[in-house]
C-alpha cells in the first residue's frame, strides 16, 4: 500500500498560483467533456437522457439546479460561484429571459473565454476569488456553486 503525503508547508500563495495553473490548463478540455463548456456531472432521467450522450445528461443537471433555484420570470439576478467559463451561466440565461448572471473565476483564461460566450446574454465573468468578492450582501435572488 502506498501513502500518499500533503505538503502543508506550503505557502497560500504557491497554493493558489497551482491551482490557477490548473484551472487554466484543465480548461483546454472542458470542449471534450461537453460542446457547451460545462464541468460538473450529468443527470440521468430514464427515457428521457441518454447516458450515452453526455451533453443532454449535463445539460438535464442545469435543467435540474435552475428549476430548483424557483426562479420566476421577473426579473432576477444569479451569480455562479466558480463558474469556469459559464456553461451553467449560458443554461440559465437562455431559458429565463428575464435573468441576469454574473461568474466568478479565479482564471484570466476562463473568465476571457467565457465572456466571449456570454457576449450575446445577459451575464458577466469576473476574475474574483468567491470566497471574498466585490459583490454587496444580498446582491443577488440567487447563487450556484
Amino acid at each position: 500500500m502506498t501513502t500518499a503525503t500533503i505538503n502543508l508547508e506550503k505557502s497560500p500563495e504557491t497554493n493558489r498560483i497551482e491551482m490557477i495553473d490548473f484551472y487554466n490548463e484543465a480548461t483546454e478540455d472542458y470542449e471534450f467533456w461537453s460542446k457547451d463548456f460545462n464541468m460538473h456531472f450529468g443527470y440521468f432521467i430514464p427515457f428521457k437522457t441518454n447516458p450515452f450522450k453526455r451533453d443532454s445528461m449535463l445539460n438535464e443537471m442545469n435543467n435540474q439546479v435552475i428549476k430548483r433555484l424557483n426562479l420566476t420570470n421577473k426579473k432576477a439576478s444569479l451569480i455562479d460561484m466558480g463558474c469556469g467559463m459559464g456553461g451553467t451561466m449560458r443554461y440559465a440565461l437562455k431559458n429565463k429571459k428575464n435573468l441576469s448572471a454574473f461568474g466568478v473565476t479565479l482564471s484570466e483564461f476562463q473568465m476571457q473565454q467565457g465572456n466571449m460566450l456570454l457576449k450575446n446574454y445577459r451575464g458577466n465573468i469576473l476574475k474574483e476569488n468567491y470566497n471574498n468578492t466585490s459583490f454587496p450582501s444580498n446582491t443577488f435572488n440567487a447563487a450556484l456553486a
